[in-house]
């Protein structure tokens, strides 16, 4: 078995949490780190009891030279570290949103297949069990043909945040289930019910100041509909709901005989019911998965431990694809796909129109949207 030599660009939060999957795998070895809060960087060595740590990502990498570098920092960080990386021939596992704009994270793909490097995004909700249950139950036809995928937020984030933030991961749930999109038709409102308009375009933390750095968002209510390229039609509702539920989160995915709902945004929950109509008198019946449920013991996971079983399978899953020579399930492609769809969302509603996809314009929608207003 091949032992993988991992760095981590970026120890707060999510450094520890990659950092804790990395030492439990049995085939990678955490090397080193990257911080330059220098009390994060101590206490981030001092736990996972790695002495390689720098205030400089690039010497790290020309001194250490990972097999792969994890990148969970916020979002305007992801391009460069990612790009040093694919330069050096070093697979990349980035946490999302991939990049604040698609000429970002055009190049960041593009760069990682010139050079011939695995670029996986964190898009955790792909590692899960039941959505490869739910995929085989669509396979055999179990509820005839998916015509409809309705998504839902979680809440406790105005619309434009969302969509940066846990929107990517719905938009990759819903990309999992639909494929690529044809179209997009979106609308975004303020909480009085006004249409947005460019005055109300903010960054992330001048909304939320503990929300994490997306770069410039728009919209407190949002409601979108895409059609993919297979012809299955998708609507998504963002609704600002003060209080975050995420049981409330999640899609409908609904057949002619039949549909499927899964929940939340680490964990799963799921049911299914079989019939062409559905009233609300009419039953779920719950479905579950020992495979995500139970650990080895045949003890329930909490939510961290479930989180923690899912960040381990997505690691094992990008170092499968490094020695399958294919691409990974999380794709670096997928993550910029994802965001394209956020652009999308934007685009349609500041043109009030449908937009095709792909967008042909690669800068960031709402950049353009005020420059041409003469408010950048």
């Amino acid at each position: 078995m091949k032992n993988y030599r991992i760095a981590i660009i970026g120890l707060g939060g999510m450094g520890r949490a990659h950092a804790e999957a990395v030492e439990l795998e049995a085939n990678c070895e955490l090397v080193a780190g990257a911080e330059l809060d220098p009390g994060r960087a101590a206490a981030w060595g001092e736990r996972f009891g790695v002495k390689a740590i720098y205030d400089d990502y690039e010497k790290m990498l020309d001194e250490q030279h990972p097999d792969i570098v994890i990148v969970p920092t916020q979002a305007p960080m992801h391009y460069a570290p990612t790009i040093a990386a694919a330069q050096r021939g070093i697979h990349v596992f980035c946490e999302k949103p991939i990049a604040l704009n698609l000429i970002e994270a055009d190049e960041m793909v593009e760069t990682c297949a010139r050079h011939n490097v695995k670029f996986a995004i964190n898009h955790i909700k792909r590692a899960s069990p039941y959505n490869r249950h739910v995929l085989s139950l669509i396979d055999s036809g179990e509820i005839g043909t998916v015509v409809l995928l309705k998504a839902m937020d979680k809440g406790g984030r105005k619309a434009g945040n969302s969509l940066m933030e846990m929107g990517t991961h719905l938009y990759d749930w819903m990309r999992l289930f639909g494929g690529d999109v044809e179209w997009a038709h979106a609308h975004l409102v303020q909480l009085d019910g006004r249409e947005s308009t460019v005055e109300d375009i903010k960054h992330t933390q001048e909304v939320h100041p503990h929300d994490r750095d997306a770069g410039l968002v728009l919209g407190e209510r949002g409601h979108a509909a895409f059609r993919f390229k297979n012809g299955i039609h998708a609507d998504v509702q963002f609704l600002a709901q003060p209080q975050t539920n995420d049981n409330g989160y999640g899609i409908d995915i609904i057949g002619t005989e039949g549909r499927i709902a899964v929940r939340e945004s680490v964990g799963t929950t799921m049911f299914i019911h079989r019939g062409q109509h559905q009233t609300p008198a009419d039953a779920w019946e719950p479905v579950h998965l020992s495979a995500e449920d139970l650990d080895e013991h045949g003890a329930q996971r909490d939510k961290a431990s479930v989180r923690l079983f899912l960040q381990r399978l997505m690691l094992r899953e990008l170092i499968e694809a490094i020695e399958a020579e294919r691409e990974p399930f999380a794709s670096g492609s997928d993550g910029r796909d994802c965001l394209e769809m956020i652009h999308a969302t934007w685009e349609s509603h500041r043109r009030k129109a449908r937009v095709s996809l792909p967008l042909t314009a690669r800068e960031h929608p709402l950049e353009q949207w005020r420059r041409e207003a003469g408010a950048a």
